[in-house]
């Protein structure tokens, strides 16, 4: 899982030091996954700056099937989830650090996405992009109903038991497919997640399958 990142030319050195390597196909620099014990030390250089959360480069893809309000027919939906991830926050010493958390998840109240993952959902994952939050101020990755264009708020898919992505059955929870995505870079998000037993149903019991891309 190796991470972007934005080196200037007078500090391509310091970088170097630092367990960076070049790509020479991309012209840009990386922090390769057997480096991230340096996280820290690059991350003055991790490209995006308003994002928290750095996902695995396997990307995963919940799909499950809503109810619109709108328009009353039966849409697609999805939601963006990592078997692990990176998420920054400040340590009992009140320092900022990289937290490595080992568990599967799906995002929810996606505010910003660095750019490969929007080209990704630009071209596969049309009806989710950006819209006004409901439940929340400003805009945030959401789906939008396939047959009238309406906004589909996360609240409507997470908030209480018995929504698409909080299933409270193992039945419910197979009926969620988890499609993973290889990323040459791991993405980056800024976005709220939880660790609850309905998490666990669809990542014991979802059907999963790989993509390519």
């Amino acid at each position: 899982m190796s991470l972007l990142l934005n080196v200037p030319a007078e500090e391509e050195t310091e970088a170097k030091s630092k367990g960076a390597l070049w790509d020479a196909n991309l012209q840009t620099w990386y922090l390769p996954d057997i480096n991230y014990d340096h996280i820290m030390e690059v991350d003055k250089w991790i490209t995006d700056k308003d994002t928290a959360i750095i996902l695995s480069d396997e990307v995963i893809i919940a799909h499950g099937l809503h109810s619109c309000l709108h328009c009353q027919q039966i849409t697609p939906v999805i939601a963006l989830g990592s078997d692990f991830f990176y998420e920054k926050d400040i340590n009992e010493k009140d320092e900022a650090v990289w937290f490595e958390l080992n568990f599967f998840t799906l995002f929810q109240q996606v505010s910003v996405i660095s750019p490969h993952l929007f080209n990704f959902f630009r071209d596969n994952y049309p009806h989710y992009k950006q819209g006004p939050a409901r439940s929340a101020d400003g805009y945030y990755w959401c789906n939008h109903c396939e047959h009238c264009g309406q906004g589909i708020d996360d609240t409507l898919l997470f908030a209480d038991t018995g929504h698409v992505f909080t299933p409270e059955t193992s039945e419910a929870a197979a009926a969620i497919t988890l499609r993973t995505f290889p990323f040459k870079y791991a993405p980056h998000i800024d976005a709220d997640y939880h660790n609850n037993h309905h998490l666990r149903l669809i990542n014991e019991f979802a059907v999963r399958s790989h993509y390519s891309i």
